[in-house]
């Protein structure tokens, strides 16, 4: 399950939910938006990325920040695996977002587990320019946990906003994190870059609803062995 969307997914982070007229965008409801969200999920990609960027970067003095966001990330991936947030259904089943459909991909068919990783506010009207602030207002103070003034600035843009949201295939991501702290622990950067890469482009955005199903039990050790697609 390769190149489903790609490194620039990851300025949404915060991203599975219908259209809601902006009126309707009340505390109560951003904070249901929010707590869709797996913490530990947000917090490991957030930090694949930032290390990914780091080894990418080509300088040396990085490679230890860079293993110590990987080491982060691997433990929370695996943490991750009980998140009541994470549910299991195949790529098949879930729907993208309009406008990010991968290009010349054919969906997996076997179930995984999938992570709720990101979250943001779109809208498919041109905005005036007040409006386009309050939206990335909005979405920055989602990121932040701030409901109360998410709720506020939409009320601002006052039209109808799509709730997006990203979701990451734990095993997959978890085995190229994996990868990469071997490679890394290795002297090989550049094979680690490529592996943290592999993990950002497992993301899908969708905006549906996301049904949770009950994960079975899994063993956590067992993700640093997948491979990926």
């Amino acid at each position: 399950m390769k190149k489903l969307l790609g490194v620039s997914a990851m300025a949404m982070l915060t991203f599975a939910a219908p259209a809601f007229a902006a009126s309707n965008h009340n505390e109560k409801t951003v904070s249901r938006d929010f707590a869709r969200l797996s913490k530990d999920g947000q917090h490991a990609f957030s930090d694949i990325a930032q290390a990914q960027q780091l080894l990418a970067s080509n300088q040396s003095e990085k490679v230890g920040q860079a293993q110590s966001l990987i080491e982060d990330a691997e433990a929370r991936l695996t943490k991750a695996i009980s998140d009541d947030r994470a549910f299991v259904k195949a790529e098949s089943e879930l729907q993208p977002a309009p406008g990010h459909t991968p290009p010349a991909h054919t969906p997996n068919t076997t179930p995984v587990h999938w992570l709720p990783v990101g979250g943001q506010y779109v809208v498919t009207d041109a905005l005036a320019p007040e409006k386009q602030t309050a939206l990335g207002n909005a979405n920055q103070h989602l990121q932040q946990g701030q409901t109360k003034l998410v709720g506020q600035d939409l009320q601002v843009v006052g039209t109808d906003v799509d709730y997006i949201v990203a979701l990451a295939p734990l095993e997959p991501s978890a085995g190229d994190v994996h990868r990469a702290s071997v490679f890394l622990d290795g002297g090989d950067a550049k094979d680690a870059t490529e592996a943290l890469s592999d993990a950002l482009n497992n993301i899908l955005l969708v905006s549906e609803d996301v049904v949770t199903t009950p994960a079975p039990a899994a063993s956590p050790s067992s993700a640093k062995h997948h491979h990926g697609a």
